[in-house]
């Protein structure tokens, strides 16, 4: 069983190599062909040191809390004397797990923090061009009329942080798991027993990663103030009346209740309680969904859709202004075309090439007429329709084009 284990494990990561040499080959070749191996290397190497800074930090961190749960867990002659009491889970027993000490469990847990940082440096690795947006930013030179930072922010640092705080919630939640399998495997937490139970010890340790996952709950509050600007509000993409007089002042609330959770797990550090650890879980989890998901809906439709478009005017007017701005729209000069309402033959003869390219088919009915001429069989499916232009007969002409595609899922079980 074991060895069948290690020869799967073989395959599965040789597999997983080969096929990440063989993309970097890949790309190799065809930046090389293209003219751009600088902006292969630079990709590379950016790759390269996300992998081992994030892999280096993350297991170092999941190594921290394991090793400490391993050093405060009691010692061995403890456990195996309590273990009579408690080793039945089930149909499975502890004793075996229970009994790991030493240079065993220190091997699991170094393997362990290694393998579950490599995961997450592996996933932190696309984020690669968030770190160079974030090395090489430069100021935008306009701030937004929000928050009043430079958009240069929005471009460049608040994807660098979010990456992180996200990277922070995963490594926190994975040491938290980590350190809790060290303490069950010690006999430091029961779940045999009714109601389960839970050592002074690992209640101490667990009180302290819960505080630091409050705290970096509490940041991000603070990033989601800015991701308001982001928010799809179906008429324009912004922030709306909503997010500014409602979310906005919620956000920072609930940035006060993340850090007063934070602190009541810390607290417990002294207490060693569960009513404390409960009671900041219901303090941040319970206010988040009832002050950020329930109330800004009530206010939205009791508040806002009565009157929308006198609420909404001055956010709309943002969105379009700086949408103007963004495609330099706000350049564009109107000037006067007076239109001639005497059309001559001789006209039509000297814009010939004009006539000839005047769309007369709407590609709507055009998808109708393709789909009973040209379908032929069930599994075949027009999708879509297209403009384009080609030389025929030695004019250029405009045409409608549309691929027939198959659908596979149309195809009769036999074929």
């Amino acid at each position: 069983m074991r060895s069948s284990l290690v020869i799967g494990t073989a395959i599965v990561a040789s597999f997983a190599v080969l096929t990440l040499v063989g993309d970097v080959l890949v790309d190799w070749a065809w930046f090389s062909a293209v003219g751009y191996l600088d902006v292969f290397q630079t990709i590379l190497v950016s790759k390269l040191l996300l992998f081992f800074i994030v892999f280096a930090a993350s297991t170092t961190f999941l190594w921290l809390n394991g090793s400490v749960a391993a050093w405060i867990a009691p010692s061995r002659d403890i456990v195996q004397s309590t273990q009579v009491e408690w080793t039945t889970m089930g149909s499975q027993t502890v004793p075996g797990v229970s009994s790991l000490r030493g240079r065993h469990l220190s091997l699991l847990i170094v393997g362990g923090a290694g393998l579950v940082g490599g995961l997450l440096a592996l996933m932190e690795m696309s984020n690669w061009d968030v770190l160079l947006r974030y090395l090489y930013q430069v100021p935008y030179g306009q701030s937004d009329p929000e928050y009043g930072k430079d958009i240069g922010f929005f471009l460049f640092s608040l994807p660098a942080y979010i990456a992180l705080k996200n990277w922070m919630l995963l490594t926190v939640i994975l040491s938290a798991l980590l350190a809790g399998g060290v303490y069950w495997a010690q006999g430091e937490i029961r779940f045999d027993s009714h109601p389960w139970s839970i050592s002074p010890k690992a209640n101490a340790h667990g009180s302290i990663l819960l505080g630091v996952l409050f705290a970096i709950e509490a940041w991000s509050f603070y990033l989601d103030r800015f991701l308001l600007l982001y928010r799809d509000n179906g008429v324009v993409v912004g922030a709306s009346y909503t997010d500014i007089q409602v979310e906005l002042p919620t956000l920072w609330l609930l940035m006060i209740l993340a850090m007063t959770g934070a602190c009541l797990s810390w607290a417990n550090l002294w207490a060693r309680a569960y009513t404390l650890p409960v009671a900041a879980v219901a303090l941040v989890f319970g206010s988040s969904f009832l002050l950020a998901e329930v109330f800004p809906v009530v206010f939205r439709y009791v508040i806002v859709k009565p009157n929308e478009l006198a609420l909404e005017k001055p956010y709309i007017q943002r969105n379009i202004t700086l949408t103007q701005q963004a495609y330099g729209l706000h350049q564009i000069r109107s000037k006067p075309f007076p239109a001639e309402q005497h059309l001559t033959f001789q006209s039509l003869q000297a814009n010939q090439a004009t006539v000839n390219n005047i769309r007369l088919w709407d590609w709507q009915p055009l998808m109708e007429t393709y789909r009973q001429l040209q379908e032929i069989r069930t599994y075949f499916k027009f999708h879509g329709a297209d403009e384009d232009r080609y030389w025929l007969g030695g004019a250029y002409q405009q045409v409608t084009l549309s691929a027939r595609e198959l659908d596979s899922a149309l195809l009769p079980p036999n074929a």
